[in-house]
């Protein structure tokens, strides 16, 4: 099993034909592009699926597809509950700030 694994961000590099390039020449066979966002917008009905045909145009061997976003499945309200949780743990003195945090100074309550 070969996996490219490669972080694209909308307005940075690599872009989706760079990445999807990128994958192919480590032996991918087939590119699931998986868009990191909660709900489904324009991005994922339009602008990713035609950014991920246009990049297969050049790899016409190599399959592709473009799943949902993540807050569509359930268990992200579970991840939520968790970093609330953890999060009002820090608050109160019970756990270390989390990793996205740490450093920032952002982990703590306003008033």
């Amino acid at each position: 099993r070969n996996i490219c694994e490669d972080i694209v961000f909308e307005l940075a590099e690599p872009t989706i034909k760079e990445a999807f390039g990128k994958c192919v020449q480590q032996g991918a066979s087939r590119i699931i592009v998986s868009p990191y966002f909660l709900s489904p917008g324009r991005h994922w009905k339009q602008d990713i699926p035609s950014l991920a045909a246009e990049a297969s145009k050049e790899h016409s061997n190599v399959a592709y597809i473009v799943t949902a976003p993540l807050g569509l499945h359930e268990l992200m309200v579970d991840i939520m509950n968790d970093r609330i949780k953890y999060c009002l743990r820090h608050v109160a003195g019970d756990a270390d700030e989390c990793a996205v945090c740490a450093g920032t100074g952002k982990c703590h309550l306003y008033s």
